[in-house]
């Protein structure tokens, strides 16, 4: 049996009344985080994910998120009329391959499956990720994997040496879904639908030592921090906003670009 999981604070009950949110990674993390907001929030939360963990989701629609097949069964089983949908699914504990086809393949695959099935006004988000001192270096890297397609990830891989550094693997995502938000932020203009990225601290959302030891708070709030900026994306409030990067990480993008640039 999974731990009891925590109670929630400072949730407006009714930000999302009415709403039907689908949430990719709603078994774990980040993703786990935004749906039990969401569902505290007054939505219908239809998860998608290869576990159930969140016993507050009104459907878990299960699929193995590094199999396009299955993520395409999911999306044509999951209901019309959906109001939002929240890209976070966890990173895995395989390989770099692994990390890309579940934290950067899945959320676009799902994306393009589910439009057809979204509302006139719906709001999408994804995972981008903080920045850091290779952001310029990596351009390449990063423009690489913004093109990348199931059958190349191999070859992905091997090119940019992802296998020598695979902790590099998770930010090489989130740099590239951010790309896909301001790439496609309009493709669904027609429909008012937005796209936007959230920026967590860390996969998870997890804050990192230093910002930990300024700051006094606990590492994990900040999930719940990124977690409630994930409801402020997919309420009415964000109506308008699209293509933009919400950084809700405890300073921590703000710290490492005025760093960079030395501000």
């Amino acid at each position: 049996m999974p731990a009891a999981l925590p109670p929630l604070a400072n949730v407006p009950p009714l930000l999302l009344a009415g709403k039907r949110v689908v949430v990719l990674g709603s078994g774990s993390g980040l993703g786990q985080a935004v749906a039990r907001y969401a569902q505290a929030a007054g939505a219908e939360v239809l998860g998608v994910d290869d576990r159930k963990v969140f016993d507050g989701l009104a459907a878990l629609y299960h699929a193995d998120l590094c199999d396009p097949a299955a993520l395409d069964a999911a999306a044509h089983a999951l209901p019309d009329g959906l109001d939002g949908l929240a890209l976070l699914p966890d990173a895995g504990t395989g390989g770099p391959e692994h990390t890309l086809a579940r934290a950067l393949l899945a959320p676009r695959h799902l994306a393009r499956a589910l439009a057809p099935k979204l509302a006139h006004g719906a709001a999408l988000l994804a995972r981008a990720a903080p920045p850091h001192a290779t952001w310029q270096t990596q351009l390449g890297e990063t423009r690489a994997a913004a093109a990348l397609r199931w059958d190349d990830l191999d070859a992905f891989v091997a090119r940019w040496g992802l296998a020598a550094e695979p902790d590099r693997a998770p930010r090489t995502a989130g740099w590239a879904m951010q790309a896909w938000v301001m790439a496609q932020c309009n493709r669904w203009a027609d429909r008012a639908i937005r796209l936007n990225a959230l920026t967590p601290a860390s996969h998870d959302g997890r804050l990192p030592p230093d910002i930990v030891a300024a700051s006094g708070r606990d590492a994990a709030s900040g999930t719940d921090t990124a977690a409630r900026a994930a409801l402020f994306l997919l309420s009415d409030l964000s109506q308008g906003l699209t293509g933009a990067n919400l950084a809700a990480d405890g300073g921590l993008c703000a710290r490492i670009m005025t760093s960079l640039d030395g501000l």
